[in-house]
């Protein structure tokens, strides 16, 4: 027995897609930096600074002086030596004059006469550590500065950009269909 059969037969659409992706090129130079810095200005002033020594005592405690002075310290003295001198030989002569020592007078004067000291100080000043007078005035130093800024100059340089844009393709890979029959069908075969 011959019955007939529907057949239905379906295909599905298929959607193909083909994608690249955006890509975005950058490119960027250094840009140009010049940084100057002068130089400070500077200024410097300065006084002298002053020794002075003062060796004019230790001179004349050496007895090297200016003969002046050195005359005028002898001069000085002679009035209290002339006195001195004067009743030394008061003293001399009642030593003579007095008859009752039985030891000689004059053998006694001769004796002190030579081992007597000289009454005249030649030496004007003392010797000493401390004859030689110094003093020191120290100078002064002024200093001016002025400072410089610094100079700085920047030249930016532009980034380059290259962008690539992004492709979509989208097609149908696969057209749906679908087939209908009517075919016979043999129930025994």
């Amino acid at each position: 027995m011959n019955d007939l059969r529907l057949s239905i037969r379906q295909t599905f659409a298929f959607i193909g897609m083909d994608s690249e992706p955006a890509r975005l090129q950058i490119h960027s130079q250094p840009g140009d930096l010049q940084i100057e810095q002068p130089p400070a200005v500077m200024e410097f002033q300065s006084s002298k600074s002053e020794l002075s020594a003062d060796s004019s005592q230790a001179w004349h405690a050496l007895g090297k002086g200016p003969n002046l002075e050195w005359s005028s310290s002898i001069y000085s003295q002679m009035k209290s030596v002339f006195l001195q001198n004067l009743a030394q030989q008061v003293e001399e002569g009642k030593r003579m004059a007095n008859i009752t020592i039985s030891r000689s007078a004059f053998a006694d004067l001769a004796q002190d006469a030579l081992f007597r000291p000289n009454p005249v100080n030649y030496q004007v000043a003392t010797p000493g550590y401390d004859n030689v007078r110094m003093s020191y005035t120290p100078g002064s130093v002024d200093t001016r500065m002025e400072s410089t800024p610094v100079q700085i100059n920047f030249t930016p340089r532009p980034v380059e950009f290259n962008p690539q844009l992004a492709n979509l393709d989208i097609y149908l890979r696969q057209k749906n269909s679908i087939n209908i029959e009517v075919t016979q069908y043999d129930l025994y075969k």
